[in-house]
């Protein structure tokens, strides 16, 4: 099946995971017998993989439930919404948000150890870490230690905390399989790995980029403060580093106009096939921000409105300028006959280039090209991970420095220079704007104006993530204590003061492995919380 037949499959099932339940991982009904690795070798099995962890994330992740998260964020807005969905509500009672762990990769992990081929082994438990850490920032408890035992009906539920603990043990039993993988023993690496093609040393830095990611969710927790010191220890003695500035961890499977990146396939407007182009449209929270800010990602997060609202026409709100740039609330319901200027002819979409096309070196924005790479961790994230180490003086290293150029790189990712092969004309913009900010002492761009060097680190970690990674958005929401103040849904249905911190279980846990599940107690969506937030 295509990746397109498949995405319009999925999707149409989206439709029914709103009111039932499919089977997942928690499904004891699920049996991974009908699975078979006696004819799929691991260079077979490893492209697909990667593919559908990251573009997928499963589809139903990366589209539905990170596309709730842009909205619950203040990135997008659908235009004209109608009161009373459960997102708005937030009055979510089951779900299948969480992002399954797949049998596939631990099938590929056997058939590589088996073999001895010992660098696909160590990519195949990377990605098992990437889906069980998401699972546990979702749902906290988890089957972990029983799940995929097909003799083990009802799976016990392991702690979050635990099965992070363990999940930092398989990262470095990865990063030892990887390091002494031979190349030649390994059937076609450079090939069936569309990520770094068999570059050991990007391997490493990803990993170690994924640890501290898992360490920065605990930060808040003091009593981690050793078991995070001890483990910082072994990623500075490896001595491999983190993913650098123009290093991304994304992949690609050799996307092209029949067969476009996911994210690009599903929001570009400019893609005549393109599924919720209008989903993606500005929130006037991030949007404003950036305006209060006079800051120049304004114009590569979001596009201009296609038509101008005609002076003197009724608007639900009033919005500052630039008026070409307009959003709306979430979750308020807008009369189109009373606003008829307020739809998606009207408003800001998501950034994007001018014109269908393929990815050159003059894309920018988000969605740069229908071959654009599908995203697990960017560069971006993995320069703010790291400046928040160095505030926490985990890793050595200047914190004003680090601030600047991890909100620098997002300025070079966005490609605002509009010219992705010269970065430094990005970076020629990002200095003439801070030290435009800078001097007029703006406390949410300055370091040196900013009373609270955290909370500004965070603020432009919000900033850059919008619509590139709203998941750690919400990580970073949960453990900050509601930190940035991002306005609730404005639904008048709403039926909470605050945003939902987790998901509930599946609700045919309760049927098919009711006595494990309910030992995690009564869930609730809006006080159960995940271990890693602080008290």
């Amino acid at each position: 099946m295509s990746i397109r037949n498949k995405i319009i499959f999925v999707l149409l099932l989206l439709t029914v995971m709103h009111t039932s339940c499919r089977k997942g991982w928690l499904d004891v009904n699920y049996n991974p017998g009908e699975l078979t690795d006696s004819l799929a070798t691991p260079d077979l099995v490893l492209p697909s993989l990667l593919n559908e962890w990251t573009a997928a994330n499963g589809i139903d992740f990366k589209v539905n439930f990170n596309g709730l998260l842009n909205e619950w964020m203040g990135y997008w807005c659908a235009p004209l919404a109608t009161s009373g969905t459960p997102g708005q509500t937030y009055n979510i009672v089951s779900s299948s948000w969480s992002c399954d762990p797949k049998i596939s990769a631990v099938l590929l992990e056997n058939k590589a150890h088996r073999t001895n081929q010992t660098f696909y082994e160590g990519i195949a438990k990377i990605i098992q870490v990437l889906t069980w850490s998401r699972n546990v920032d979702v749902l906290n408890n988890i089957p972990y230690q029983e799940a995929f035992k097909q003799q083990i009906r009802q799976p016990r539920y392991d702690k979050g905390q635990f099965i992070y603990e363990e999940l930092m043990k398989q990262l470095d039993t990865s990063v030892s399989l990887i390091k002494k993988a031979s190349i030649d023993k390994n059937q076609r690496i450079t090939t069936a790995d569309i990520m770094f093609h068999g570059d050991k040393l990007k391997w490493i830095r990803f990993v170690n980029t994924l640890k501290l990611r898992l360490l920065v969710h605990q930060a808040n927790r003091i009593e981690r403060t050793a078991y995070i010191q001890k483990e910082m220890a072994k990623i500075l003695a490896d001595g491999s580093g983190f993913l650098r500035s123009g290093e991304d961890a994304a992949i690609d499977p050799g996307y092209n106009e029949q067969q476009p990146s996911l994210l690009y396939q599903v929001y570009c407007r400019h893609y005549i096939y393109s599924f919720f182009p209008d989903v993606a449209s500005a929130n006037v929270i991030s949007l404003n921000f950036l305006k209060e800010n006079n800051d120049p990602r304004l114009k590569f997060f979001y596009a201009p409105a296609r038509e101008p609202v005609p002076a003197g026409a009724p608007e639900p709100f009033s919005q500052p300028g630039p008026l070409e740039y307009r959003g709306n609330k979430f979750g308020l319901p807008v009369n189109e006959v009373e606003y008829q200027h307020q739809g998606a002819l009207y408003v800001s979409q998501v950034g994007s280039i001018s014109a269908h096309g393929p990815v050159t070196p003059f894309s920018s924005g988000i969605l740069k090209g229908y071959d654009m790479k599908s995203w697990i961790i960017t560069s971006i994230e993995s320069l703010f991970l790291q400046a928040e180490a160095v505030q926490r003086r985990w890793i050595p290293g200047d914190a004003e420095s680090a601030y600047k150029n991890a909100v620098k790189e997002s300025f070079r990712w966005l490609n605002v220079g509009r010219n992705s092969t010269l970065p430094e004309l990005s970076e020629a913009v990002f200095d003439e704007w801070y030290n435009d900010q800078a001097g007029n002492g703006n406390p949410n761009v300055s370091w040196a104006a900013a009373p609270d060097k955290y909370k500004l680190l965070m603020f432009q970690k919000y900033l850059a993530f919008n619509g590139i990674e709203p998941f750690e958005t919400w990580v970073d929401y949960r453990r900050n204590n509601a930190y940035p103040a991002i306005p609730l849904s404005a639904d008048p249905g709403r039926t909470s003061n605050i945003l939902p911190v987790r998901m509930p279980y599946q609700s045919l846990e309760y049927i098919n492995n009711a006595e494990n599940v309910k030992q995690q107690g009564i869930i609730n969506i809006f006080t159960s919380r995940i271990w890693w937030m602080p008290d």
